[in-house]
């Protein structure tokens, strides 16, 4: 059987190193000011599920998508949110998806 190289002795996981560059740790830095919790999930699709602490109905997971020219955030319905180039923005459409802002 043959192992996965992140697997392999002396290799740095490439797990870490995913996480803390993908575009959806910037999303998450950006969505701090709106006082939301986060979490990154590491699954077959990466994605942020976003909440509002305010109510525990208000979740919504965002995931991202490679464009022509940097990266798409989604909601969990495929809706665009914003993108990479303006991330302030993205984070104000996922803070009034999960009822934290006025848009």
């Amino acid at each position: 059987m043959v192992e996965p190289k992140h697997t392999q002795r002396g290799q740095e996981s490439p797990t870490m190193s995913r996480t803390t560059d993908h575009p959806l740790a910037a999303l998450a830095t950006a969505l701090e000011p709106y006082g939301l919790r986060y979490r990154f999930v590491e699954d077959e699709v990466p994605y942020l599920r976003v909440g509002n602490p305010e109510s525990r109905y208000a979740v919504e997971d965002i995931h991202c998508e490679i464009r022509e020219r940097g990266f798409e955030f989604l909601s969990s319905y495929d809706v665009p949110m914003g993108t990479s180039d303006d991330i302030e923005d993205a984070a104000g459409r996922i803070a009034w998806l999960v009822g934290a802002t006025v848009f």
